[in-house]
Formats: structure tokens, C-alpha cells, sequence
């Protein structure tokens, strides 16, 4: 796309979500604000999705949820 810079663009949004990131208290806050930027910035079908929740799956059943 003509006047677009990919570079900038990725830099910009790395700068948006680095303090969020790095200000998260806890790895819980973490994980919920990477889920944010995952959700603000990958497609309904990435496959990202569909690995994160067979892991997450596992390993919470293997901690006894839902059994």
C-alpha cells in the first residue's frame, strides 16, 4: 500500500504494548495482557488460537479442571 511503512507500523505497535507488557505485576497480568495484544492484532483463524487452546486445555485438565 503506497505511503505505508511496515517497519514503522510494527515498531509503533511494539511500542504501544512494551509498557503494558513490562508493567504487568504478575505472570497472570501478563498472560491477560498478551492475550489482549494477541486478540487486537491476529486473525479469528490463526492457528495461534487453536495450539493455545489445546496447551492451555492440557494443562489445565492435568490440574484437575473440569474433572
Amino acid at each position: 500500500m503506497a505511503g505505508k511503512d511496515p517497519a514503522r507500523s510494527k515498531r509503533l505497535t511494539a511500542e504501544l504494548w512494551a509498557p503494558r507488557i513490562n508493567g504487568a505485576a504478575t505472570p497472570r497480568d501478563r498472560v491477560v495482557v498478551l492475550v489482549d495484544a494477541a486478540r487486537a492484532h491476529l486473525a479469528e483463524d490463526d492457528p495461534l488460537w487453536a495450539s493455545l487452546a489445546d496447551q492451555l486445555g492440557r494443562y489445565l485438565k492435568s490440574a484437575g479442571f473440569g474433572s
